[in-house]
């Protein structure tokens, strides 16, 4: 990894959001870095709580090129802002389009479910985490398997 890119890095998770920003930007000229630049310029705005300005930086890193898991981070990154940005049906889309792309990626399903939560799709909300738990279980749940699968099928029914 070039060294100015870890230097910009290491001063965002220091909390000098600003300098980061400021080196990332010199990076954005370099056709090699600039996609990687703009998605921890996107990181760096969302640790500070900046969502507009992530949203803005997530979609130019997208179209700047990224591959891999950078590519997936920046998805993710976006499907989670525009959630708080209150743009729901947005949002879920990216969510569905990352779970299409990316289906074992289980760091996204909670997340998900809260946007399906806001949504007020709640019953769709409630089957994502059921399963979630289900497809992860700790040694607690483990035994509760087949009853969360079951239960995520038909979240509100009464028996």
């Amino acid at each position: 990894m070039d060294s100015r890119l870890q230097n910009a890095i290491q001063l965002r998770k220091q909390g000098e959001h600003e300098q980061s920003r400021a080196a990332l930007h010199l990076l954005l000229d370099n056709p090699q870095l600039a996609a990687q630049a703009l998605l921890h310029i996107a990181w760096s705005f969302d640790n500070e709580g900046k969502e507009h300005e992530a949203e803005q930086a997530y979609r130019a890193a997208l179209n700047a090129g990224l591959d891999g898991e950078e590519r997936f981070d920046a998805h993710f990154g976006l499907a989670s802002t525009l959630r708080c940005l209150g743009k729901y049906a947005e949002a879920k889309a990216n969510f569905e389009e990352i779970r299409a792309q990316w289906p074992h990626a289980s760091e996204v399903r909670p997340f998900h479910a809260l946007c399906l939560h806001n949504l007020g799709e709640h019953q769709q909300a409630i089957a994502l985490l059921l399963e979630h738990i289900a497809d992860s279980p700790d040694v607690r749940t483990a035994p509760y398997e087949a009853a969360l699968r079951h239960y995520a099928q038909q979240p509100d029914k009464k028996w």
